[in-house]
């Protein structure tokens, strides 16, 4: 899959910076993710030379660039740069740092453009603040009359369905042209997955409407069970 998109992650802080770029790339192993945080001296706030050379980097790689920042004077900053680069390719979304990063990376490792990944971003929030229903649908491994087919999984995995796992299983999720879920939350939504909060031990149930996604949900489960990180 052709990976198009960079990351550039606008921080005060260059720790913080680093540290979720770190994250993010443990999730989008093939998404570029460049951090642009602190001054040029290591201290705290944010440098027009920094994030223009970061977003250089990833435009002179052939990438379209998303730009997500963390507190209001660095999205001033970074409105300066991009007035100075007026680049239809690269998009600043006012997003959830943290969430949103994670997202956006998973999105563009899907092969998601730059719009769809600042969709990402810009929806991570709401995951969370909604709640999701995750009653479980009767009977493991079978189809049920409503025509849905599923499977229980148990957790294997020490973290749970977080971080990696949780990746990893959205990955595969998003390898099927149709609906995937667990516990009811999208299956191809990192995101969702997290906001779970399933842990080692707990059993999800993994499942379709779609019958072209029935090997999905077996390859899903099977690899919950085997354990994902």
């Amino acid at each position: 899959m052709s990976i198009s998109v960079g990351l550039v992650l606008v921080s005060h802080s260059d720790q913080i910076a680093s540290g979720l770029a770190e994250l993010a790339g443990q999730m989008a192993a093939d998404v570029k993710v460049v951090p642009a945080g602190g001054l040029d001296d290591g201290s705290i706030g944010t440098s027009y030379e920094k994030i223009e050379n970061a977003i250089t980097s990833l435009r002179s790689e052939g990438l379209s660039v998303l730009v997500l920042t963390d507190l209001g004077s660095a999205t001033m900053t970074v409105e300066a740069v991009l007035e100075t680069l007026e680049d239809r390719e690269v998009v600043f979304e006012d997003a959830p740092f943290l969430e949103g990063a994670i997202a956006a990376a998973v999105a563009a490792q899907q092969g998601d453009d730059v719009w769809a990944a600042a969709g990402a971003a810009s929806g991570a929030a709401a995951i969370f603040i909604d709640k999701l229903d995750t009653t479980p649908a009767p009977e493991s491994g079978s189809e049920t009359t409503d025509g849905v087919f599923k499977r229980e999984a148990v957790v294997a995995d020490e973290a749970g369905l977080h971080a990696r796992p949780a990746a990893q299983v959205a990955a595969l999720a998003g390898q099927y042209d149709g609906e995937i879920f667990i516990n009811d939350a999208e299956a191809d939504s990192i995101m969702s997955i997290m906001a779970l909060g399933i842990k080692q031990g707990e059993t999800v149930v993994v499942s379709t409407k779609d019958p072209k996604c029935w090997a999905g949900v077996d390859k899903i489960a099977d690899a919950i069970e085997a354990g994902l990180d």
